[in-house]
C-alpha cells in the first residue's frame, strides 16, 4: 500500500471504508477523537483552546474534537464559519446538531456563530486548531474564512491543522491565495501529497494518525474507485468523451464485439468504432445504430486491412483488439503490426492473447486481460499457486514489459510496475459466454476516462463484478448477460 495519498485516492479510500461496512460517521468520531487524545497528551497544561470549524468534513472532524476535549476538562471556544442551515455533510450535521445541545448544557464550551469577518477578533487562545477546509482547497478563500486564517496566523496560540492546513493545495502543496502556518498537522490515515511537496514552513510537523480505516479499502476496489471516472463538464462536445476502436469478430463470434462496444456504451463515451469482416458487418450493424461498423473484405481480418484501420486509429483515444477475432495467423500479423506502431492504449483480449507477441508491448500503453490459461499461453509463465507470489509474478511481468495486467480470477488481480490491486466482486455465473468482452469493452471504455490504464482495468473489473452480484441476488445463479447490462446502467457514479 501507498504511504502517501493524493485527495482523490484518499476521498476513494473513505467511500471504499463505507462500502466496506464501516460508515465515514465512525471515521469522523475515530478521526477527533484521535486528535482529542493527540492534544490531551501532548498539551496537557493548555487548557484554554480555540476551534475553527468549516462546514465540511474538516469542520466536522473539529466539532468531535470539541466534544472530547471537553470531556478532558478543557475550555473550548469553538468558532463556526458557515451557516448551520448550509451543512451539506451529513456527518457534520449530525456533529453539529450533538454539539449545540452540549453547549447549552457545559458551560466550558462557547459557541460562536459567525458570518461576517468583523466578529472575529485576536486569539490569545493557548491552542487553536484548524478545522476549517481539508482536501478541497483550490482558488481564492472566501469571507469569513479569509480573515479567519489572519486571526490563527496573527495569534500567539500553538497552531494545530487538521488533515491539511486550511489554505493549502492538498495535491500539490502550493498556496493559491493564503493559509494557515500551523506548528503542527495532524493528517488522517496517510500523508497528502500536497504535505510531501510543500514546504515544511507550511504544514510544521505531520503527524500520522489512525482512524480505523482497514487495509482492504486500499487494496481491493470498491464503490469509491468510481469516483476517479472523470465526469463530462457541461460545455463538453462530440470527441471529448472517449472514442474507441474495437477490433474483432468474425463470422462465428459475432457477438464478441456487440459485447465488448455495448459495455463501452455504458461508460457514456461519444463514439464506438467497430472493425470486423465483411461477412459480419451486417449483422452487427443492426444491433445498435450507435455502432459506427467499418468492414474489412473476406471472413477474416488481416493484415492487408492495417491503412483503413490505422485512419480509424486517429480518431480514437483507445483501442480493444482481439473480441471474437479467431486464431487466423493472418489475424495474429494485423494484430503485431498495430501493437508495434501504434502510440495508444491498447486493451489486448481473448482471441488477441494467444496471437500476439509479449515482446511487441514492450513500452507500449498495453492492457492484457486474461484468465489463467490464456495467461500462461501470452507470457510462457506459470502461475504460483499462493495470492502474494502470483502478485510478485504479474508485478514482474508488468515491470519487465510495461504492462498493465487484469488477470481474471475468483480473486481478480490488477498490477503495474509500481503498484497493484485486488477485485473480490463477481460469482460462478460470469463463467457464461460474453462476460470476458464486457470487462474488455468495459476497460477500453474507461481508458479513455480516468487517469491511468491501471484505474481503468480496476474499476472495470469492480463493475461487472458488481453488476453480476447484483444480478446473483436477483435472479439466481443462472442470470443473463442482459441482467448484468441492467445492473452496470444502475451503478452509482456511472
Amino acid at each position: 500500500m501507498k504511504n502517501v495519498l493524493t485527495p482523490i485516492q484518499m476521498s476513494v479510500v473513505d467511500k471504499n471504508t463505507a462500502y466496506n461496512g464501516i460508515p465515514t460517521l465512525v471515521l469522523m468520531e475515530n478521526a477527533g477523537s484521535q486528535i482529542a487524545n493527540y492534544i490531551k497528551e501532548n498539551y496537557l497544561n493548555h487548557k484554554k483552546i480555540s476551534i475553527y470549524a468549516g462546514s465540511g468534513g474538516n469542520g466536522g472532524d473539529g466539532l468531535v474534537v470539541a466534544r472530547h476535549l471537553l470531556n478532558y476538562g478543557y475550555k473550548i471556544r469553538l468558532f463556526i464559519l458557515f451557516d448551520p442551515r448550509n451543512i451539506k455533510h451529513p456527518d457534520t450535521q449530525l456533529n453539529y446538531a450533538a454539539i449545540e445541545k452540549i453547549a447549552q448544557a457545559d458551560k466550558n464550551l462557547k459557541l460562536y456563530k459567525i458570518r461576517d469577518s468583523t466578529q472575529l477578533k485576536p486569539d490569545n487562545s493557548d491552542i487553536i486548531i484548524d478545522a476549517i477546509l481539508g482536501t478541497g482547497v483550490r482558488s481564492k478563500l472566501r469571507e469569513p474564512i479569509s480573515k479567519a486564517v489572519d486571526t490563527i496566523n496573527y495569534s500567539p496560540a500553538i497552531v494545530i491543522s487538521v488533515d491539511i492546513p486550511t489554505g493549502l493545495n492538498p495535491t500539490d502543496g502550493s498556496t493559491p491565495h493564503k493559509q494557515v502556518i500551523p506548528q503542527t498537522t495532524l493528517t488522517l490515515h496517510k500523508k497528502k501529497t500536497g504535505l510531501i511537496k510543500a514546504q515544511k514552513t507550511y504544514t510544521g510537523d505531520v503527524v500520522v494518525l489512525d482512524i480505523g480505516i482497514p487495509k482492504i479499502s486500499e487494496l481491493y476496489t470498491g464503490l469509491g474507485d468510481l469516483l476517479k471516472i472523470h465526469k463530462p463538464k457541461p460545455d463538453s462536445h462530440k470527441n471529448q468523451n472517449g472514442s474507441i476502436l474495437i477490433i474483432g469478430s468474425n463470422k462465428d463470434y459475432i457477438g464478441a464485439v456487440v459485447f465488448a462496444a455495448t459495455a463501452a456504451l455504458t461508460q457514456h463515451i461519444d463514439l464506438v468504432y467497430i472493425v470486423v469482416p465483411e461477412k459480419s458487418a451486417p449483422i452487427i450493424k443492426q444491433y445498435n445504430p450507435e455502432f459506427i461498423v467499418r468492414s474489412t473484405p473476406g471472413d477474416t481480418l488481416t493484415d492487408e486491412s492495417y491503412d483503413m484501420i490505422s485512419d480509424l486509429i486517429e480518431k480514437v483515444d483507445a483501442i480493444l483488439i482481439g473480441s471474437g477475432a479467431g486464431l487466423d495467423l493472418r489475424t495474429g500479423e494485423l494484430f503485431n503490426h498495430i501493437i508495434k506502431t501504434v502510440d495508444k492504449p491498447i486493451v489486448v483480449d481473448a482471441d488477441a492473447l494467444k496471437l500476439v507477441d509479449i515482446e511487441n508491448t514492450q513500452n507500449k500503453e498495453v492492457i492484457i486481460t486474461p484468465h489463467a490459461h490464456e495467461f500462461m499461453t501470452f507470457t510462457n509463465e506459470k502461475l504460483p499457486d499462493m495470492m502474494d507470489e502470483k502478485i510478485e509474478l504479474l508485478q514482474k511481468l508488468s515491470d519487465k514489459y510495461h504492462l498493465t495486467i487484469l488477470l481474471k480470477g475468483v480473486i481478480d488481480i490488477i498490477t503495474t510496475q509500481k503498484d497493484y490491486k485486488l477485485n473480490n466482486t463477481g460469482n460462478a455465473g460470469m463463467t457464461m459466454g460474453g462476460t470476458g468482452d464486457i470487462l474488455a469493452g468495459l476497460t477500453c471504455a474507461l481508458v479513455t476516462k480516468t487517469d491511468s490504464l491501471f484505474d481503468a482495468a480496476s474499476i472495470a473489473a469492480f463493475i461487472i463484478g458488481y453488476a453480476a452480484d447484483k444480478a446473483q441476488k436477483e435472479h439466481g445463479d443462472y442470470y443473463s448477460i442482459d441482467d448484468i447490462f441492467d445492473n452496470i446502467k444502475k451503478i452509482e457514479g456511472i
